[in-house]
């Protein structure tokens, strides 16, 4: 790195004279800032010579004719060896600072690599519960198989979501409600076109889930059927009987499992009939039937009855949620760990 003195030229025009003059002004304007002097030393111009200063004693800006506003000549005298020392400092802060790399900072570094890992992950995970969903909403469209004679819970846990066909007889004077249930129709206007007991502009949540228990024609054995959803104001058995199936009935149903109680929902009350979430032994155990659950497909409902088609695939699914949150917190610490160490 050369330090450069600029000296006056004999003779030379007067614009290079008052560039000269300018330049002092400046050199005593950023000594007084203390603040670095290199970037005034770009001046090379064909009246001023710049040349290395490390090992001059002293250097000396002067002036031998009035330029400046001040009549009489004035002499700026630099200790050469400070100003070498103060430039080479100035040198060392331009610098783009770097890593100090030391245990610790390798330590520290886990951090936002920990964090990352994670983020990756979740990526993982994401792909993963999305083709889970796909595949259980494929499950649906699926040709319907019969109900397997073998009810056990081992037989019916890989048919979860699936169609299934059972031919039998509804045990009307067995129903009940559970409730409060939502209703879940991703058909809303073949509903109200099929003569349901709700117009389109009816729609409410304010209902429940009527269930009957459903004798098999080949086995004798019984099993719980969720024939669809019923407005509150329709729980009473004699303002839907007459949409009740009548005999031997064979239609379309999808296997469900046991639902654990979601948070907030009180306990089911069996023996004052209140039921609030779908425990299928305490459920089977009360009314004497198999723990086995279908959804009766949409095609079920008939006009004024329980609108079928109530299987609503809700599989949680937070994965994006926490793949953004650790992919912040690697950001984030990151950045930290830079300010720390990068000096």
């Amino acid at each position: 790195m050369e330090y450069i003195a600029i000296i006056k030229r004999t003779g030379g025009p007067s614009d290079q004279m008052s560039f000269f003059s300018t330049a002092i002004r400046r050199i005593c304007a950023i000594r007084k800032r203390k603040t670095t002097i290199s970037s005034c030393y770009s001046i090379q111009t064909n009246g001023y010579k710049c040349f290395s200063a490390k090992n001059v004693e002293k250097i000396t800006f002067f002036q031998t004719t009035p330029l400046l506003r001040h009549r009489n000549s004035q002499i700026l005298d630099l200790d050469a060896p400070k100003l070498v020392k103060n430039a080479e400092n100035s040198k060392n802060q331009q610098k783009s600072k770097r890593i100090e790399w030391s245990g610790g900072a390798i330590l520290m570094l886990g951090l936002p690599a920990f964090a990352f890992s994670l983020g990756i992950w979740q990526c993982y995970r994401l792909k993963w519960k999305l083709d889970l969903i796909d595949h259980l909403h494929s499950r649906l469209s699926q040709t319907a198989v019969d109900l397997p004679l073998d009810l056990s819970c081992d037989s019916l846990e890989p048919l979860e979501y699936c169609r299934v066909t059972v031919t039998g007889e509804f045990l009307h004077n067995r129903e009940f409600i559970i409730s409060p249930r939502g209703r879940f129709d991703p058909a809303k206007k073949q509903s109200a076109a099929a003569g349901s007991m709700l117009s389109e502009n009816e729609m409410s949540s304010h209902g429940g889930h009527l269930i009957t228990p459903f004798r098999l024609k080949d086995s004798g054995k019984v099993i719980l059927i969720n024939r669809g959803w019923l407005p509150s104001f329709y729980f009473d058995p004699s303002t839907h009987q007459k949409t009740n199936p009548i005999g031997v009935v064979t239609f379309d149903g999808i296997v469900r499992k046991t639902e654990k109680r979601p948070q907030f929902v009180g306990q089911n009350i069996p023996e004052q009939g209140v039921w609030y979430y779908r425990d299928l032994e305490q459920i089977a155990k009360h009314h004497d039937t198999e723990p086995v659950w279908l959804d009766a497909a949409y095609e079920t409902t008939v006009p004024g009855g329980p609108i079928g088609g109530q299987t609503n695939i809700n599989v949680r699914n937070e994965h994006l949620n926490y793949m953004t949150t650790w992919f912040t917190l690697t950001l984030v610490t990151l950045l930290m760990w830079i300010h720390k160490f990068r000096k």
